[in-house]
């Protein structure tokens, strides 16, 4: 069964976000690039991600920056990971939560209750808590 394998993008993703909520403040993306070590270009569609789903606020002036949309509380790693577009399925089975083999698989509805937990996991574990 493939499993899971988050990407750097996740990664980068939720790094900056941690530095962002630790700064209190606009950051500058080229400041988050070079102390996180991420390029920028990435960090850039990284950002414009989690701007259109409400986590980060660009503001789009002379040096480019973000700072958090939303409070730390309201935010979790499933949001992260879902505003990116990163894969949070364990396995191809519980991709959509459909199968085409239902009636035969005896693991089906093994691997859906494994994914409903990942994800209540994910969505239990918010900014407030990691930054701590």
């Amino acid at each position: 069964i493939p499993m899971i394998k988050l990407s750097k993008k996740w990664t980068y993703a939720l790094k900056s976000v941690i530095y962002i909520a630790k700064s209190k403040d606009l950051v500058h993306i080229v400041d988050i690039s070079k102390d996180q070590n991420i390029s920028e270009s990435l960090l850039r569609r990284i950002i414009a991600d989690l701007d259109k789903w409400w986590i980060l606020l660009s503001v789009k002036w002379r040096n480019w920056g973000v700072k958090l949309w939303r409070e730390l509380s309201k935010i979790s790693i499933y949001d992260i990971l879902f505003s990116i577009w990163e894969e949070l399925w364990l396995s191809d089975c519980t991709k959509w939560l459909d199968c085409e083999n239902i009636n035969t698989c005896t693991t089906t509805y093994l691997l859906w209750n494994l994914q409903k937990s990942f994800n209540w996991i994910l969505k239990l574990q918010t900014f407030d808590k990691i930054i701590k």
